[in-house]
């Protein structure tokens, strides 16, 4: 026997920076005032700002995951989305401090 259940009912609505959808993003509002709007990052992280918050915000974190998804950034109104090599990421080793005698 399976173990199957229907939670919600849910509202969430996608969120479109420059008429492109934002992929990982949802937005839910809060409250009946409609001031406030809870922006839900992959289904796991979330943060409630205000409507004036969210767009100043929302771009700059459309810009970031799409850079992580490797495209230059989230697309403008009329551009495709385009894909930049990126450099590969490299481990970096911390330098060890060289302790030098004063010459007097």
């Amino acid at each position: 026997m399976f173990d199957v259940s229907f939670p919600g009912p849910f509202t969430h609505h996608e969120v479109v920076v420059n008429g492109w959808s934002v992929p990982f993003l949802a937005a839910q509002p809060t409250g009946a005032n409609d001031e406030n709007v809870m922006l839900i990052l992959d289904q796991r992280i979330a943060i409630t700002v205000s409507v004036e918050e969210a767009e100043r915000f929302v771009p700059f974190l459309a810009d970031a995951v799409a850079v992580a998804l490797g495209y230059t950034a989230h697309p403008r109104r009329d551009e495709e989305p385009t894909r930049n090599p990126q450099p590969r990421p490299v481990r970096m080793h911390g330098i060890g401090a060289v302790e030098t005698e004063n010459a007097a």
